[in-house]
Formats: C-alpha cells, sequence, structure tokens
C-alpha cells in the first residue's frame, strides 16, 4: 500500500481498483457471467464513483455482497472494496435489506486482522455511515 493510498478518505479507494482486483471480484460468481460483472463493476468503480444503478442490483451487486461477506487470504484489497461498495448501497437506500450493525458485528474480528490502513479505511467508512 502506498503513501497515497493511506491519505485517501475511505470512500475514495473504490476508484483506486486495478483490473486484476475488479477480475477477481467478478470471479465470485458463475464463471459464465464473470465478464458481465466485470464490465458492471469496471462502471460501478469508475464513472459511478461507487453508486449503483438501479439495474445493477444483480450484475455487478451480486459478487459485491459475496465479497464484502467473506475474506480471502491476499484479498483484502477486494474484501475492502466490496465492504465499502456494500456500506454505500445500504446509505443509498438500494439495499434495505442490510442491516450494516449486523454485518459489522459479525465481521469485525475480520476487520480487526486487516493490514492498518484497511481496516482503518473501513472503520472509517462504517462511522460514517453512522454519523
Amino acid at each position: 500500500m502506498d503513501d497515497v493510498t493511506h491519505t485517501l478518505p475511505a470512500f475514495a479507494l473504490i476508484g483506486t481498483a486495478s483490473h486484476a482486483e475488479l477480475d477477481w471480484i467478478a470471479g465470485l460468481g458463475h464463471p459464465d457471467e464473470q465478464a458481465r460483472h466485470r464490465t458492471a463493476l469496471q462502471q460501478v468503480v469508475g464513472p459511478q464513483q461507487g453508486r449503483l444503478h438501479e439495474d445493477q442490483l444483480w450484475y455487478p451487486y451480486e459478487v459485491i455482497e459475496r465479497g464484502a461477506a467473506r475474506y480471502a487470504p491476499g484479498h483484502e484489497r477486494e474484501f475492502v472494496l466490496c465492504t465499502l461498495l456494500v456500506i454505500l448501497a445500504v446509505q443509498a437506500g438500494q439495499r434495505l435489506d442490510v442491516d450494516l450493525a449486523l454485518q459489522f458485528d459479525d465481521l469485525a474480528a475480520t476487520y480487526e486482522t486487516l493490514p492498518p490502513v484497511l481496516r482503518d479505511t473501513v472503520l472509517d467508512a462504517y462511522q460514517r455511515v453512522q454519523a
């Protein structure tokens, strides 16, 4: 992690997603749907600045939700990127079925194992939503 990434506000991390990270996230769905998820993810993290459109609540939200629900060693940034995107979707009123307090409680121990910069990014994002 570079010093520039460290100084970005929590949700700005979304705009730093690499092609490899988006490919990995897109791969969390069915293999036949990976290209469609990848294309939608690129739009969400690029021009849409992390905001989902109504027609994206399956492609790519399906893989975003999966990525935020489980941590895979070596894919810390992907886990955090997905977590931030879920938080934004809830904040925008698009995912009323997600209880962020419950999600935080369920994953708090996992967040604590992240590298400090990523851990602080997630904690900051949750705090911003609760404020």
